[in-house]
């Protein structure tokens, strides 16, 4: 009978070790490096914003997350991966507007749903949109670009990187909300891109601030306007486009951290904080800033509302545009 009782005692207290030990393991998270899958090549202003973030934010998880650079068909190749991916929290996406908002409604047949196929982590950052024309375009504000426009039909070209990209969704958001015949030149190369606008090829361009700095600074484009809710910090000078007459003109991309669907909740809060954390570090803080990127962090709920509210907003916007992408 002692025996007997003696080995329950032993079998219990392996259990309870057992428990414990799974118990201990569920409270390291992470104990091992997690990964960030970019759906867009390397060099891109999503990935260089993701590996700066990911140095900060590993020191605050103590285990330094690997960037995995998977670009493809407008963000969807490595959106799909994450969505594909074990809800476990090991696997990420730092992604946007592009993969989260506009390809649902740019795209006749899109492998993944935006909103049941993700986990919201949390929001980080907007770039708000910059509007800029080439130096010799004789045009100093939005209202002499809207008038050079109008008193020439469909010989202005705005420029955007590619079609249903947000620089062509803002270039067309200003021909609808001006009235004015503008042609649409998408670009496949950066290169290209700045070398058309640059050499008047093409008279304007919605674009964020850090590729266009270099270009602004030696003087071969001018700023004339900014599409955020208010004047930038790093170009306190720029008018926005609501002070320029369009009361509803905002355009930003914005970049948030995703997983698959079904995280566990316990591991959705260790992350959201940890990049709230990082967030905070003030080299983060002068980077993004540097950069033309605004922090606008939003924990999961938040930024699962605000991710129905820009699917929402995007239809219009890419009705509006007439882009379809097959």
């Amino acid at each position: 009978m002692l025996t007997r009782r003696a080995g329950l005692s032993a079998l219990a207290a392996l259990s309870a070790t057992g428990l414990a030990r799974q118990a201990s393991a569920q409270e390291r998270f992470p104990d091992k490096p997690i990964r960030i899958v970019v759906p867009y090549a390397a060099g891109t202003a999503t990935d260089l914003a993701a590996r700066q973030l990911a140095g900060a934010m590993g020191e605050v998880l103590g285990q330094r997350p690997v960037i995995e650079n998977r670009g493809g068909a407008g963000g969807i190749v490595g959106t799909e991966i994450v969505a594909r991916s074990a809800p476990d929290g090991y696997t990420l996406l730092f992604a946007g507007s592009q993969t989260h908002a506009i390809n649902i409604s740019l795209y006749r047949r899109l492998p993944y749903d935006p909103v049941a196929d993700f986990t919201p982590i949390a929001r980080l950052a907007t770039q708000p949109m910059v509007l800029v024309v080439p130096s010799q375009l004789p045009v100093r504000n939005v209202a002499e670009l809207v008038a050079l426009a109008k008193s020439r039909p469909g010989q202005i070209n705005y420029a955007s990187s590619g079609i249903g990209t947000t620089a062509h969704l803002t270039g067309s958001a200003l021909r609808v909300q001006a009235g004015v015949d503008m042609t649409h030149v998408p670009y496949g190369s950066g290169a290209l891109l700045f070398a058309g606008l640059i050499n008047g090829d093409t008279s304007l361009m919605f674009y964020p601030w850090q590729p266009l700095k270099p270009h602004v600074e030696s003087g071969r484009l001018r700023v004339i306007a900014t599409a955020g809710e208010q004047r930038l910090p790093w170009l306190p000078d720029a008018p926005t486009m609501i002070e320029s007459g369009f009361p509803d003109f905002v355009a930003a991309s914005w970049f948030g951290i995703f997983g698959p669907a079904g995280v566990p909740a316990d591991r959705v809060t260790i992350l959201a904080e940890a990049i709230r954390k990082t967030l905070e570090n003030p080299e983060i803080v002068a980077g993004f800033a540097a950069a033309g990127t605004q922090i606008t962090y939003m924990p999961p709920a938040a930024f699962r509302g605000f991710i129905n509210s820009e699917i929402e907003r995007y239809r219009k916007v890419v009705a509006d545009s007439g882009a379809k992408v097959e």
